[in-house]
């Protein structure tokens, strides 16, 4: 069915938005030699499954530890921040490199991340916001040493290799390899700590001190060492930046030829979850471009997003094929906001 009737009377929906309120702390890591140590228990070896899970805050795309584990001149096992992407790695089982996620985690908000192995299904799994970004086939037999296992640096590795600058909190360890339903089933929830497969879980809500407690009763207590705690003042603070409500902007330049570029934001949906510091998904974000006709010709984003100022280019070439001069619609929908906006082509 043709879009033009749409896309002539399209109705834009504005949700105003609001941060939900937070009792807890976390722990923010400068990126130079701020760690945790969880120290070498065998809870932290990987047999069948695993799941990594943790809300992180970026301040910087540099390449940064959230969890390492290092012996002997060889990763072990290691989730990072790399340029907007997570890394996942086991040793052995994953053949010497690490694999990436395909979606994006932006600086300066929350981002849930969360990480499976499973060695029955010979699959490796990387999770953003609870949603499923992508997925390795890798071997098994996961290699298990006596290094200590650190959040934000490895002060062993003596490189000074990748430390995390940023904030990390709600670390989970499961022996299970989790679904997609069952990570956005607690991702912003507080648990207990005897939940089934749990076996490590660091809340960071002590606030204080130079320890942080793990909740389950294995009682694998983290060392502080250098990371400093935040509160909810904190980050409502770096939560300032973060937009409030939707909005898509005319594109630049405008008329166009052979490119041009589309700005929209994303605001952080409502939510009374204690966990969700402002950093819940809206869901999937969709922008194409039709022609005069309403048909539709690119798709230039189709994904979940979390809350954040966004730029995509548009290229007058699609699929190999020069597009006409002439009048295009970009239409921008996320739940219930639509827009439409008009752009010129002349060649």
């Amino acid at each position: 069915m043709k879009l033009f009737t749409f896309i002539v009377f399209s109705v834009i929906f504005i949700h105003q938005t609001c941060f939900s309120q937070w009792s807890g702390s976390a722990l923010r890591f400068n990126g130079v030699n701020n760690y945790v140590d969880m120290g070498n228990a065998q809870t932290f070896d990987v047999g069948t499954a695993v799941t990594y899970e943790a809300w992180i805050n970026p301040d910087t795309t540099q390449h940064g530890f959230i969890f390492n584990k290092w012996v002997a001149f060889q990763e072990d096992k290691q989730i990072a921040y790399s340029g907007n992407r997570i890394s996942f790695y086991l040793h052995n089982a994953f053949g010497g490199s690490s694999f990436f996620s395909s979606s994006s985690v932006p600086t300066h908000q929350y981002t849930h991340i969360a990480a499976t192995y499973n060695s029955s299904t010979g699959t490796a799994s990387i999770y953003i916001n609870g949603v499923l970004d992508t997925s390795k086939n890798v071997g098994s037999n996961v290699s298990n040493s006596n290094g200590n296992l650190y959040y934000g640096f490895n002060p062993v590795r003596g490189d000074n290799v990748a430390p995390f600058k940023g904030i990390i909190d709600e670390v989970r360890i499961w022996n299970i390899a989790r679904t997609e339903q069952e990570i956005q089933s607690t991702m912003n929830q507080t648990l207990n700590g005897n939940e089934p497969g749990l076996v490590g879980y660091w809340k960071f809500d002590e606030g204080t001190g130079t320890i942080t407690y793990d909740a389950t009763s294995n009682h694998n207590d983290g060392t502080i060492s250098g990371a400093t705690w935040v509160g909810p003042t904190d980050v409502e603070t770096l939560n300032e930046n973060v937009p409030s409500s939707y909005s898509l902007e005319q594109n630049y330049p405008n008329p166009f030829n052979p490119s041009t570029k589309i700005k929209f934001t994303i605001p952080t949906p409502p939510s009374s979850s204690p966990l969700t510091k402002g950093r819940n998904e809206v869901g999937l974000i969709t922008l194409k471009v039709y022609d005069i006709l309403g048909n539709e010709i690119a798709t230039l984003v189709n994904e979940h997003k979390p809350a954040g100022n966004y730029e995509v280019d548009f290229q007058s070439t699609v699929n190999g094929h020069q597009l006409a001069s002439g009048i295009y619609f970009y239409r921008l929908q996320a739940g219930l906001f639509v827009e439409t906006k008009k752009m010129i082509l002349l060649r």
